[in-house]
């Protein structure tokens, strides 16, 4: 099949749209995630490819979103709370709620996030998205939505909680 070559401003191959370091390092515990981001005046949708390891410090920001597990699985924790989600499931992540993930194991984890609005905010991730926006649409209008890294979350105490011990089962 040839590639697909986009002939409107409302449509972009996956393929070219450059992938992006997402989270700065000095906010992550460990491991490193890219993304390939493509938004509109009211959502964004990404690619993100969570390397094994990885393991974000809480943040927030003021745009629900909403996650499909492409490939592999990841621990999600929100607020004090936590699960596994794996291939196949779709998880929330409410608008304004401190969250973060872990990549644990040797695989890493895909997932197709959305938000609304944009989580677009963020120094440089402009750099490498890619807009969907016609030439008749203001760009003014997009509310572009950063992450906000609070202190003085116990990120271990909810940690413990969810994620089991070698040979036992989660208690969350």
């Amino acid at each position: 099949m040839p590639p697909h070559t986009p002939t409107s401003p409302l449509l972009a191959s996956l393929a070219d749209i450059p992938e992006t370091n997402l989270v700065p390092a000095k906010y992550l515990a460990g491991g490193s995630i890219g993304a390939q981001i493509a938004y509109g005046l009211e959502s964004s949708m990404m690619i993100a490819v969570r390397q094994p390891d990885y393991h974000s410090r809480p943040h927030s920001h003021d745009a629900e979103q909403l996650n499909h597990v492409l490939d592999g699985e990841l621990f999600v924790f929100v607020d004090d709370h936590g699960f596994l989600a794996s291939k196949g499931d779709i998880f929330r992540i409410p608008r304004g709620a401190v969250h973060w993930s872990w990549v644990q194991g040797d695989r890493p984890c895909v997932l197709l996030e959305t938000h609304t609005p944009p989580l677009i905010g963020d120094e440089g991730v402009l750099d490498g998205a890619t807009a969907l926006i016609a030439p008749h649409e203001l760009r003014g209008d997009i509310v572009a939505v950063p992450s906000i890294w609070p202190e003085g979350v116990d990120q271990g105490a909810v940690e413990r909680r969810v994620v089991p011990a070698p040979g036992a089962a989660s208690v969350a």
